[in-house]
């Protein structure tokens, strides 16, 4: 049998990732709500950030296998302890390394360093207007600029 270039040899479809999909249903909402309660009150709740991350721990691990636990959870140390000297410094709170570490573990490691390029961005754009536009603030509510460049990333990714 010989082929022609009339001829179509069936190419086996791969089955498609819904971890897009659920970054757009649960990840980007998660981080908007953050972004509103730190607007608001000056906190991001803790309930968030875990339910946040284990999502993301999970459905990695449903859609990729169980490898996928092990490089989320590296994810999400590598995102938080990229954020600890802005932590040790002050420079943002407990709550924004745990956001910003629950986010992570949705990323892949190029991603990541997409996402912490992003938000350190996001944040210097966001701090620049605090102190530009406002007199004796002293929290400048981080989550915005996390969910800035979450949005961000998962739009780019």
């Amino acid at each position: 049998m010989t082929l022609t270039g009339t001829d179509r040899i069936p190419l086996r479809r791969q089955p498609m990732s819904s971890i897009p999909l659920m970054q757009m249903v649960v990840l980007v909402p998660a981080v908007l709500a953050a972004a509103v309660f730190d607007w608001m009150e000056r906190c991001i709740p803790n309930m968030l950030c875990l339910g946040l991350a284990l999502v993301g721990l999970v459905g990695g691990v449903y859609e990729l296998g169980a490898g996928q636990l092990w490089s989320g959870l590296a994810s999400g140390v590598l995102g938080g302890l990229a954020c600890m000297p802005m932590y040790v410094m002050r420079g943002m709170s407990a709550g924004d390394v745990k956001l910003i570490a629950a986010t992570s573990v949705w990323w892949s490691l190029s991603q990541l360093l997409i996402a912490l390029a992003a938000i350190a961005l996001c944040g210097a754009v966001l701090a620049l207007g605090y102190l530009c536009f406002s007199r004796g603030v002293t929290h400048i509510p981080y989550a915005v600029a996390i969910a800035a460049s979450t949005v961000a990333t998962v739009m780019v990714t």
